[in-house]
């Protein structure tokens, strides 16, 4: 398949680009002006540009030359209350259908878990879905719009695929797992966490890759679940790191309270 992808220099997309790759995809590597990119693009095609600024000429360009795009392009996903998940929403909303009127006949879209809301269990593609923050507000929007757009587009392969907490290539994120290790390279005795106690789905990267790339592969429609199935504590993911990497830094549980819209038990059905 010739698959475009935004944020392919991002911590998600460089990792799914070197699998799409490896799985004989032609590949367009979508990257901001002046990026420079990872090493896992270089075998892509590598395309500068805004996608919201797009320019008829470039929509056409793209389209012409792929069937498929996988949109995991988003500003500040580790900040849940940044402004710039409501104010851009819209942009995101545009450009897919844009895309997908110039004939994109697959369009994959990153999802997440915090568009459910607070829930505890299994979530299923049909769980009822009360975001609590502007990043889960503005993702959810985003996938009732796009779903909306596909019912009245019935040549348009709709996938929307939700993601949880994503491990591996951690020097690279800006995951809890990478905050310990800078806290490892400061000398740092302890870390602090809450009481550790909460049951997530966390994902390796290169697992999550595959998962992806077997998703666009089917050209399945629908929202699914990019994740272990699997239920593990905080505490038991951030000890069982500490020794995988051989680290001095020990977790110090019970400093921060929970946040409100963070659940108690919660992971993804595959």
């Amino acid at each position: 398949m010739n698959i475009i992808v935004t944020g392919a220099n991002g911590y998600i997309g460089r990792n799914v680009v070197n699998t799409l790759l490896a799985k004989g995809h032609n590949v367009t590597a979508i990257l901001f002006d002046g990026e420079t990119p990872h090493p896992l693009l270089k075998k892509s095609n590598i395309y500068f540009a805004n996608i919201f600024e797009l320019t008829e000429e470039q929509l056409a360009e793209l389209a012409q030359n792929n069937d498929s795009l996988l949109h995991l392009a988003w500003q500040a996903g580790f900040n849940h209350r940044d402004p710039s998940h409501l104010e851009n929403v819209m942009k995101h909303y545009n450009f897919l259908v844009s895309m997908a009127q110039g004939g994109i006949n697959t369009i994959s879209v990153a999802g997440t878990m915090h568009e459910v809301g607070y829930f505890v269990g299994p979530i299923e593609a049909d769980t009822p879905c009360n975001p609590r923050n502007p990043y889960g507000i503005a993702k959810n929007f985003l996938r009732q719009a796009m779903f909306d757009f596909a019912s009245v587009t019935p040549e348009l392969n709709l996938q929307w695929l939700r993601f949880y907490y994503i491990t591996g290539d951690d020097r690279f994120s800006n995951s809890i797992f990478t905050k310990i290790l800078k806290a490892e390279d400061e000398n740092q005795e302890f870390f602090p966490l809450n009481s550790g106690e909460m049951l997530y789905d966390f994902v390796d990267i290169q697992d999550l890759s595959q998962q992806i790339e077997e998703k666009i592969s089917s050209k399945e429609q629908g929202i699914f679940n990019c994740c272990s199935g699997k239920p593990k504590s905080l505490r038991t993911a951030v000890e069982e790191f500490i020794l995988q990497h051989n680290l001095k830094i020990k977790p110090k549980y019970n400093v921060f309270p929970s946040r409100p819209y963070d659940s108690m038990a919660v992971w993804g059905k595959k």
